[in-house]
């Protein structure tokens, strides 16, 4: 029998990328966007958006219980605001609303059915917060610095209490950032490599960026959806990390990313003061012991791959 997988968040990077292995699968893949159709760019560009259903939610979530009576075996929850900056623009309903009250449906009514939904939430590591010089594990304290981070780590609370109050199949993967080339133009590695790709220094063109000295573990978001789709099917449910286990300066990728166009990167980009977030996450590592320990997982795709790959 097909398996039935519901994606909260099916348009958005990780979301498409989770559909088309599903797709390949064989499976029954249905999402859920809050974005207009317009936005369905990404599962157009997989080559996936008629072999899905999706269903339109915006801030109205009371035919989300309709939606899902379909019984699906593996929910997963990807949606929600993406954008650390974005988060502070609309704190109410675009990063708090967005997260809680569908989670909120969702948990409860997977618990009062008869047929128990495996469930997995997207944390992220920017829960964390405050700057760790030593490597981040799922029990460190944490301390999120944005309105993105604390939503992240509500859900991260909620999903944990869940699965340990009722004994149910919940829970939460932290993600460390990860790229593709689904990934949005504003987003730091995609603006550096459009600003290469379409030559705009030819043109007399300066990327404009803000903090190049911090420092994140950076992989490869078609491999994590692999790595995640794998902890999914598991038996034992339990928190992760994805991570690559090597993190590097935005400044040293800068320099790789120039450096393959024979270009000097001081020469064409311009630090922008009103860029540089006032509270932000400085450096973060990650420790993926127990992805590797436990599941024998671990990225294959580091900073270095990730530069070609995109």
């Amino acid at each position: 029998m097909k398996k039935k997988i519901l994606i909260f968040g099916i348009t958005g990077q990780d979301g498409s990328h989770l559909a088309k292995l599903y797709v390949k699968k064989k499976c029954i893949v249905h999402g859920i966007s809050r974005k207009k159709r317009g936005s369905f760019k990404n599962l157009i560009k997989l080559n996936i958006l008629n072999k899905v259903k999706i269903y339109k939610i915006d801030k109205d979530f009371s035919i989300l219980k309709n939606i899902l009576k379909f019984n699906y075996d593996y929910i997963y929850f990807l949606g929600g605001q993406s954008s650390v900056i974005k988060s502070y623009v609309d704190f109410e309903h675009e990063t708090f609303d967005s997260v809680i009250n569908p989670l909120r449906i969702i948990l409860e009514f997977i618990r009062n059915q008869k047929k128990k939904s495996k469930f997995m939430f997207s944390a992220s590591s920017e829960i964390f917060g405050s700057n760790y010089k030593n490597k981040l594990k799922i029990s460190t304290t944490k301390k999120p610095l944005s309105p993105y981070g604390l939503s992240k780590l509500i859900g991260f609370e909620i999903v944990k209490s869940y699965r340990e109050m009722f004994n149910l199949p919940f829970f939460s993967i932290i993600f460390f950032n990860h790229e593709s080339s689904l990934r949005g133009d504003d987003y730091v590695i995609k603006k550096i490599s459009n600003y290469l790709k379409d030559k705009k220094f030819k043109k007399n063109q300066k990327l404009k960026l803000g903090n190049i000295n911090v420092i994140r573990d950076w992989g490869w978001a078609p491999e994590y959806m692999e790595i995640l789709s794998k902890i999914m099917s598991r038996r034992n449910i339990d928190d992760y990390i994805i991570a690559t286990g090597k993190s590097v300066s935005l400044k040293k990728i800068i320099k790789i990313f120039f450096k393959k166009y024979n270009l000097n990167y001081k020469k064409f980009i311009i630090i922008k003061k009103n860029y540089i977030r006032k509270f932000e996450v400085k450096e973060n590592y990650a420790d993926i012991r127990k992805l590797k320990k436990e599941l024998n997982l671990k990225p294959t795709n580091t900073y270095k791959h990730l530069i070609n790959l995109i």
